[in-house]
């Protein structure tokens, strides 16, 4: 009894929503791979042309979706891309934050204790902490009691 051959594509039934959203998900997806990687990345090429690809069957959607064609590539419309760069935008913000308020957090705690190899469970939660109050202190004043010494 031979083994039927293993397909390697699959076939998606989706509702015209649900393929704008995905459409939505892959450029927003391809948006962070790419926004930080070079031109010649290899890796960030596969993700545009897996983007590129899912954009051509939007076709049959040009005249009815938020979409217009460039050199023969459909692609987003500019309002629709704002809007997905409005997304990024509240992303990177919170990002930002976040990652100032552990990175500090993660200071003080090493200024305290002394270098460490490895986070442990208490050293973790001292950073945990400290973290959440550099949290309340971003969101009551933002950047205005944040100093940094002169630089040299």
């Amino acid at each position: 009894m031979s083994k039927a051959p293993v397909k390697n594509e699959i076939e998606l039934q989706l509702s015209e929503t649900h393929f704008f959203q995905l459409l939505d998900l892959i450029y927003l997806g391809n948006w962070m791979v790419t926004a930080c990687s070079g031109v010649e990345d290899e890796h960030a090429q596969e993700y545009t042309d897996v983007e590129k690809q899912m954009f051509s069957h939007a076709e049959p959607f040009l005249e009815k979706g938020p979409f217009h064609t460039l050199n023969s590539e459909i692609m987003f419309t500019e309002e629709h891309e704002d809007s997905l760069q409005d997304i990024i935008g509240e992303y990177d913000n919170e990002v930002f934050w976040e990652a100032l308020a552990y990175r500090m957090a993660k200071r003080d705690v090493i200024e305290q204790i002394g270098p460490i190899k490895e986070i442990k469970n208490e050293v973790f939660m001292q950073i945990f902490h400290r973290e959440m109050e550099y949290i309340r202190e971003f969101e009551t004043n933002g950047i205005k009691r944040i100093t940094i010494p002169p630089l040299q």
